[in-house]
């Protein structure tokens, strides 16, 4: 927390950081100014100008002046402002010097559409639908030269391998009009000529062939070699894919070379780091070896080790850090998957594992073995899962009183089975920082004696997020139920609160409580029932130093239960909040504060968070 809060001090500092003030009786650029603007904001365009890196440093240069001048001119051009006319003078006040930029912006062009050249086979309407465009909006050169790809898209779509796009604008100052005109040259209709695979032979080559959605002789399409390349990099055997058509000429038969490159047959990975969680500070190690071609070529080996040496927060007093309790964790897991068990598309897993953990009721000891299978469908959207798991699970320190342990079932070593299965549809433009689209996902296990074990339930969990997007903002959207009926495991409980969670709540805080067995302070144990919600709008701030800053307000809704059918959707605990997100390269990074805004009363528990920091990294969801 301290680490980020510096960071964000200093990114702070550098983004108000001063020039240096010019000194000595030369003339020097003091100021840059822009009147008469109302379309485009001075913060937008003085950042862009060649004389702002002269402020207060040496006096004007002429032909930079003339650059900034027409810079601005094209800046209002491109929103369709023809008839804007920009002017430079300069304001003198002893040796200092201001530049003003003299704006007249004229009116603002509208847009017509007109396609020429379009194959017969292809509709106008549907062309036209492409074109993200209407007649009579607002011209912006932006949404015109991106509207050339998804025509060009839909003509390589109809067969026409060759198709070549032109677009061009007439502008008409007079009529404050924009002509935008697409001349297409579609050439011969064509098709698919020979297929080869070059990289790969036997097995991999198998796998290769069996994901290539065209045939020979069938009619081109860039959409299947699109969806034909997305299919053979995501069976995770290849370190490079491509799929490139011969188009070197105009002949009406396209061949397509499809080039891989198999991945490393070993892979090791190794890091590190510290983190604070409800319970300890912790120091992780992480070590991991995957070893491809490992039984056959679609055969994968993956292992997985996690040590972790933790510090009980509670005990320790950083007067004498000898008095601190201290324990070492550990996680072990051995994944092997199959790729293309008997049918493409079918992978095959089968997953052992040993974990010591210690939660806020108790500390676990087990040891777990998994089988799964899953497919995906509709061009890797939709993902089918499958399996049995079972597990045996050992307490050796309970942190609760004796009716709570009792309750909780960990009075005595658990044996859990349970059968599983999950759907997935993914409709979000990417899985990081998606912009636009729909995620689903709904998984249930059932928990019975003829999956192996001692506890029969039946647990349901669903996520529903959605994406819209409002110019730069995003409305992000959020909904989670989860319900366990039966005897429920006290591994499989929820628990909410965190920063991918109900944000009025610390993590895992969100939760039933029951007495602890030592001083009877209370400790959440978790709960068969979850309801939980978010609203969100997510909105850039600025680029200061070139450090993409975003930021976020947001409002949740959520509410754990001791059992399912205690969930009110008319009684949630509500929290609102705000953030701020540096856009790193490997994802967004910053801090969320959620603010409690109902059910304050001392019965309820986490009453005394009102006011919660997150470390937010990556989104929220």
């Amino acid at each position: 927390m301290i680490r980020l809060c510096a960071l964000l001090v200093l990114l702070a500092a550098c983004g108000g950081a001063q020039r240096p003030v010019h000194k000595g009786p030369d003339d020097y650029l003091a100021a840059l100014e822009v009147h008469g603007n109302k379309a485009i904001s001075s913060s937008y365009l003085l950042p862009r100008l060649a004389l702002t890196a002269a402020l207060n440093r040496r006096s004007i240069d002429d032909y930079n002046l003339l650059l900034d001048t027409q810079r601005i001119t094209t800046a209002y051009q491109k929103l369709g402002y023809f008839a804007v006319d920009v002017q430079a003078r300069q304001e003198r006040k002893g040796n200092a010097l201001t530049v003003v930029f003299e704006v007249k912006e004229g009116p603002r062009a509208h847009s017509r559409v007109q396609i020429a050249g379009l194959p017969d086979d292809v509709s106008f309407d549907k062309a036209r639908a492409v074109i993200p465009i209407a007649d009579g909006e607002r011209f912006d050169y932006d949404k015109y030269d991106a509207a050339k790809d998804p025509l060009l898209h839909l003509l390589l779509d109809a067969g026409y391998a060759h198709a070549e796009v032109e677009g061009s604008v007439i502008a008409d100052r007079a009529h404050a009009l924009a002509t935008i005109r697409f001349a297409i040259n579609a050439g011969p209709h064509t098709t698919f000529g020979e297929i080869t695979v070059a990289g790969a032979d036997g097995l991999l080559a198998d796998s290769v062939i069996a994901r290539i959605a065209f045939s020979a002789g069938d009619p081109y399409s860039q959409s299947k070699l699109e969806a034909t390349q997305t299919a053979i990099y995501g069976t995770g055997l290849f370190a490079s894919v491509r799929v490139e058509p011969n188009r070197d000429n105009l002949d009406a038969v396209v061949p397509v070379k499809i080039t891989v490159t198999t991945i490393t047959k070993n892979e090791v990975t190794a890091g590190g780091g510290f983190g604070i969680d409800p319970l300890t500070y912790n120091a992780r190690l992480r070590a991991g070896w995957v070893r491809h071609d490992f039984i056959t070529p679609l055969t994968t080996l993956n292992v997985d080790l996690r040590p972790e040496y933790a510090v009980e927060r509670e005990t320790c007093d950083f007067a004498d850090l000898f008095s601190c309790k201290r324990d070492f964790r550990g996680h072990l897991l051995g994944t092997l998957t199959q790729q293309d068990l008997v049918f493409p598309d079918v992978r095959g897993e089968i997953e052992g594992g040993v974990d010591y953990v210690v939660w806020e009721p108790f500390a676990v000891l087990d040891a777990h073995v998994r089988l799964g299978l899953s497919s995906k469908f509709f061009h890797n959207k939709l993902e089918a899962r499958v399996g049995w798991q079972f597990g045996v699970y050992e307490f050796p320190d309970r942190f609760v009183d004796k009716p709570t342990q009792v309750l909780l079932g960990i009075d005595s070593v658990n044996y859990i089975g349970a059968y599983t299965g999950a759907l997935v549809l993914d409709l979000r433009d990417k899985p990081i920082e998606p912009t636009r689209g729909f995620y689903a996902e709904a998984r249930v296990a059932k928990g019975t004696p003829y999956a192996g074990g001692d506890f029969s339930y039946t647990e349901v969990n669903s996520d529903l997020r959605g994406f819209v997007p409002l110019g730069p903002t995003v409305l992000a959207m959020r909904a989670r139920v989860g319900a366990i009926v039966g005897q429920v495991p006290a591994t499989e409980r929820f628990f909410g609160g965190g920063i991918s969670s109900m944000r009025g709540f610390g993590q895992r805080r969100l939760s039933p409580y029951a007495p602890s067995e030592f001083d009877g302070s209370l400790v959440p144990i978790g709960g068969a029932g979850l309801l939980e919600g978010s609203l969100e709008l997510r909105f850039p701030i600025g680029s200061p130093k070139g450090i993409d800053i975003g930021g976020v307000v947001f409002f949740d809704a959520g509410d754990v239960t001791l059992s399912a059918s205690q969930i009110d959707p008319l009684d949630l605990f509500y929290a609102v909040g705000f953030g701020v997100r540096w856009l790193s390269p490997i994802g967004a990074v910053g801090l969320d504060v959620g603010f409690r805004v109902n059910k304050f009363t001392t019965s309820e528990p986490g009453s005394e968070e009102t006011v919660v920091p997150q470390i937010a990294v990556s989104e929220a969801f």
